[in-house]
């Protein structure tokens, strides 16, 4: 954006010599910027409120455009939902930003754009620990059989009530977690009032 230089510290430049991945890290970055934020689109775009006051101003236009759209069009949110309208949108929007990349239009550093075929993308993953799994099925166990089972069931019963009705369920879960109720048990109590979400026919 008219800058004569601009340059990103490397995460390890504090204590060494930056690494070339680290460097690379850096030098992804500023392109993302450039090419996929579009902060070389204009000379300054911080130099006074015109650019970002535009940027705004178009997006609350669109924002209102698309509101009116789905309520003259869909007939309101709920049963756009409810009929797959806004799966239907969510997943052609996502089939045109996947095909933008493929032909290039839409650029993707390091996929579509400064693509390096020798460029490590190497994750460190967490090693898995089978034994993490039986310490949280004891813990587990052990606060069930410690908690106040009555007063858990109660809970639980207020909760229900509170869904099928017009009462806010969130203090009522607030008091089942006090209660020691599990994630689970709420959601299960959850699912027995409203059911499970299921994708429209036709998507």
């Amino acid at each position: 954006s008219g800058t004569q230089t601009m340059a990103l510290c490397s995460y390890d430049e504090a204590y060494t010599i930056p690494t070339p991945k680290a460097a690379l890290i850096s030098l992804r970055t500023m392109q993302i910027l450039v090419d996929e934020m579009g902060l070389g689109d204009t000379v300054d775009p911080l130099a006074g409120s015109y650019y970002i006051e535009r940027l705004t101003c178009d997006l609350e236009k669109r924002i209102v455009a698309e509101m009116k759209r789905v309520d003259q069009e869909w007939g309101g949110i709920v049963k756009a939902i409810a009929e797959g309208y806004v799966q239907r949108e969510v997943a052609r929007q996502a089939y045109l930003y996947e095909k933008g990349i493929q032909e290039g239009t839409i650029v993707k550093v390091g996929i579509n754009k400064y693509r390096m075929e020798e460029e490590t993308r190497a994750v460190a993953l967490h090693e898995y620990r089978p034994q993490a799994v039986e310490e949280q099925q004891a813990r587990l166990a052990q606060i069930k059989a410690e908690r106040d089972g009555a007063a858990v069931s109660q809970a639980l019963e207020s909760l229900r009530r509170a869904a099928a009705g017009t009462e806010n369920v969130m203090p009522y879960v607030l008091d089942a977690v006090r209660a020691y109720a599990t994630l689970g048990e709420m959601t299960q109590t959850l699912k027995d009032v409203f059911g499970e979400f299921r994708e429209p026919v036709g998507l």
